[in-house]
């Protein structure tokens, strides 16, 4: 049964390096947000924008390309192309972006945290090993985008921005963890064959 299992998701966990990549790239965003967090906005809107982006390309060619279980296909299609999306919006049009960059990354990091959290539940579901971590930082990313997207008037554009960057960077940091766990099966699952 074990076998078998591991089997189907062989392609995903395969491309482990690729959830890796994204959560480098997300927490590499979240620093260069911290050094600059005010006097940049524009050009966070269009950093966010193509990290966004290249996250969505990333996370659509995975998700097309696979046949797994720990990711919900349909789920991560949707995240995927949503994110390329956003990653359009805040690349054509800076002053639209800038407008509404903290509602946009406000719904882009709640959803990612609900699939990131999923995608945990599933490696915690199968026992692998330390996959609560994932779903810890699935829910912090969850917390700070509600705390974007209720209260971005009373918290002020800076500390937006702030709790914007903490967000990539738990993101960054879940998405990392979630990579090991994924290359940790991939071990599993070349030692049974």
């Amino acid at each position: 049964m074990k076998k078998n299992y591991f089997e189907r998701c062989e392609h995903l966990i395969g491309c482990w390096w690729m959830s890796m990549l994204v959560g480098f790239l997300s927490l590499a965003l979240g620093f260069v947000v911290l050094i600059n967090p005010v006097n940049s906005y524009l050009a966070i809107a269009m950093w966010l924008g193509i990290a966004i982006f290249i996250s969505g390309f990333l996370g659509l060619w995975q998700s097309l390309t696979s046949r797994n279980y720990f990711v919900h296909r349909g789920w991560l299609i949707v995240a995927s192309i949503a994110d390329i999306v956003i990653g359009i919006i805040l690349m054509l049009n800076t002053m639209l972006s800038a407008a509404m960059l903290p509602l946009l990354l406000g719904l882009w990091l709640l959803y990612r945290g609900v699939t990131l959290f999923m995608q945990g539940a599933d490696l915690y579901k199968y026992q692998i090993r330390d996959a609560g971590w994932v779903i810890f930082g699935a829910t912090l990313i969850i917390a700070i985008s509600l705390a974007i997207l209720l209260l971005p008037a009373t918290l002020g554009m800076a500390i937006v921005i702030l709790i914007i960057a903490a967000g990539f960077i738990i993101y960054g940091i879940s998405t990392i963890s979630l990579s090991f766990k994924l290359l940790d099966v991939h071990r599993r699952a070349k030692a049974l064959q």
